[in-house]
């Protein structure tokens, strides 16, 4: 039986006043490619989804960068640090990061999922703006996140108001309140930079809608949509994690499905 064997370095980067928890993973071979995975709300570093990645991505000689948004995972900030340009910093600081560590490899990989999609979207001319190339997959992004948030929380924007706060019950309990509301309310991904990006999501998601991803990819003439059959939000039927990957595995190899694709 083949071992796969990979180093993760758990390291704290500052950029612009911010602390951002990062951990680097290494497969023991050469490095040929370098990804960054973005987590979704709620989630961390070292959530399935992110520690699944990495694992996957050394079995392919690629090195993963994943890191924690403020109030999330290992991150030393708390709750009145989460707002969406402090994420888009922590992504951009994290970046950076990547390409910095590999100088050699040109192409930096992204994976993003749910709420780290938004934020991706959000930063991508300045992801752009970085030396080499971004190839782009984005999970169950949350385009209208404003809209998901209340969804997730099962609150209008009234009930939020005047709870005053929620308190959003993970590993790492923190609280959103009516002006983190307002916050993505203020910032949309639909005027966002176009360049080619897989977009996948399951046929049975409960929080993003379909009609919304397939009005989002009309907007991008480079993007591609997969919807996957049977799959829920977070892709836990059997089968589902490993299409991801594989349709993962192609986009950031090829930069293009060459598997079936259902929209």
């Amino acid at each position: 039986m083949i071992q796969v064997i990979f180093m993760e370095q758990s390291l704290l980067l500052s950029q612009d006043g911010l602390k951002i928890s990062c951990k680097l993973s290494e497969p023991e071979d050469v490095i040929r490619r370098v990804v960054l995975g973005v987590h979704g709300f709620g989630g961390s570093s070292k959530d399935v989804i992110q520690t699944g990645l990495a694992e996957e991505m050394s079995l392919f000689s690629s090195a993963t960068v994943r890191f924690d948004f403020p109030a999330h995972g290992e991150s030393p900030l708390d709750s009145s640090f989460l707002t969406v340009d402090n994420c888009i910093t922590s992504l951009l600081a994290a970046a950076k990061f990547a390409k910095e560590t590999y100088p050699r490899v040109e192409d930096l990989c992204v994976f993003a999922t749910g709420f780290g999609a938004y934020i991706t979207l959000l930063a991508l001319e300045q992801l752009q703006a970085l030396p080499g190339r971004i190839k782009l997959v984005i999970q169950t992004p949350a385009i209208r996140m404003d809209k998901t948030l209340l969804s997730m929380l099962g609150l209008t924007p009234e009930e939020l108001a005047a709870r005053g706060s929620y308190t959003v019950q993970t590993e790492r309990p923190f609280t959103v309140d009516l002006s983190f509301y307002q916050d993505l309310r203020g910032h949309s991904v639909l005027a966002s930079y176009p360049m080619p990006m897989l977009i996948l999501q399951g046929e049975r998601d409960d929080y993003i809608r379909t009609s919304d991803l397939r009005f989002f990819r009309s907007l991008n003439d480079q993007a591609r949509l997969v919807i996957i059959p049977g799959a829920s939000h977070r892709f836990l039927e059997p089968g589902a994690w490993d299409m991801v990957l594989d349709l993962t595995r192609d986009w950031f190899e090829f930069e293009q499905v060459l598997l079936a694709d259902w929209e």
